[in-house]
C-alpha cells in the first residue's frame, strides 16, 4: 500500500505547524490546541464526521503532546499544593520572609 503523503506525512506536519504557530503567537493556548487536535481527530474518526484518514492521523499525531500536557498538569497539581501548605505553616514573618541584610552578622569592635 505504501506511504500516502497527504494522510501519513501531511497530518503530523500539520500538527507541528499548528503547534509552532500557536506557541509563537498565543503560548497560553498551546495546550488547548493539542487537546483540540487530538479530540477532533479521534472523534471525527469514531463518529464518521469526516471521511478519510487525514483528520484521524492529525489526532494520532497530536495525542503524545496532549498526553504529556495532561501528565504535566496532573503532576504539577499534586506537588506544589502540598509544598505550599507545608511552607505556609512554617512562615514566621508576615507578609514577607526575612531578607538578610549585607554585613548583617558582623560586629564592630
Amino acid at each position: 500500500m505504501g506511504i500516502r503523503l497527504v494522510e501519513d506525512v501531511g497530518a503530523p506536519l500539520t500538527v507541528v505547524a499548528v503547534d509552532l504557530v500557536i506557541e509563537s503567537t498565543k503560548p497560553e493556548w498551546a495546550k488547548w490546541a493539542t487537546y483540540a487536535m487530538a479530540a477532533a481527530g479521534y472523534a471525527s474518526a469514531q463518529f464518521g464526521w469526516i471521511k478519510g484518514d487525514y483528520i484521524k492521523n492529525v489526532g494520532i499525531a497530536a495525542l503524545p503532546a496532549a498526553a504529556r500536557n495532561i501528565y504535566e498538569q496532573v503532576r504539577g497539581m499534586s506537588s506544589p499544593v502540598r509544598s505550599r501548605r507545608l511552607s505556609l505553616s512554617r512562615v514566621g514573618r508576615f507578609p514577607a520572609p526575612l531578607v538578610e541584610q549585607p554585613f548583617g552578622g558582623t560586629r564592630l569592635v
